[in-house]
């Protein structure tokens, strides 16, 4: 059995499911729990921005400004609830080094994402440039490709380093796209690829070790 310890190189779902077990029967580590967490942040604000972004390009009988604070107020509610009931339920069972170190690059990246939000809000209003808030979407693409590399690091799985350039991808997408009407829509895209996707494929890794 391969070492725990030591980077094991995954190309496809059988390798990455065959590292997971031996993490898992050598019981000194656990898959990776992060996924939830991914699906959640990813999903709630890429479907408000996806909203915003069709009532730009009037897919949908609203204006943006009618949708906008609706739809972020309601993505922060959701997420924080549904973040409130995954570390409740998450916080029941012990914490493996490798989830531990995941869940700290995850952290810093909220938390950085956050911290940025708030200074953003300052800075937009304190110098009269409203279109300074557009550049969370580049702020928040930034923080996840950086989280995903020391995620890969950590696991020592080579798809994780392909996530990390789909996401450095979509940060330039999403650069090329703002102060255009396709910018909300290019920012949910950048969600789905780098937090959807990825997260709810570890959870499906997570619950085929476990079966």
């Amino acid at each position: 059995m391969a070492n725990p310890a030591s980077p094991i190189d995954t190309s496809s779902s059988a390798n990455d499911l065959a590292y997971l077990r031996s993490l898992a029967e050598a019981g000194k580590d656990a898959p990776l729990s992060a996924g939830p967490y991914l699906v959640a942040g990813g999903g709630w604000f890429a479907v408000a921005s996806a909203v915003i972004g069709s009532a730009e390009l009037a897919l949908i009988p609203f204006d943006r400004e009618e949708v906008m604070p609706v739809s972020i107020i309601g993505a922060c509610v959701g997420f924080a609830v549904t973040l409130a009931l995954l570390l409740r339920r998450d916080g029941r069972g012990a914490e493996t080094n490798t989830n531990k170190a995941v869940g700290a690059a995850w952290t810093a990246a909220g938390v950085g994402i956050f911290l940025y939000f708030l200074a953003v809000q300052i800075a937009s209003w304190r110098m009269g440039s409203p279109e300074l808030l557009n550049s969370i979407m580049l702020v928040v693409a930034l923080l996840y490709g950086a989280a995903w590399l020391v995620t890969a690091q950590v696991a020592g799985q080579r798809w994780m380093y392909g996530v990390t350039v789909l996401t450095a991808i979509s940060l330039f997408g999403v650069a090329a796209a703002l102060a255009t009407p396709a910018a909300w829509l290019a920012y949910s895209g950048a969600l789905v690829l780098s937090g959807i996707l990825p997260g709810a494929y570890l959870m499906h890794l997570a619950r085929t070790v476990r079966e």
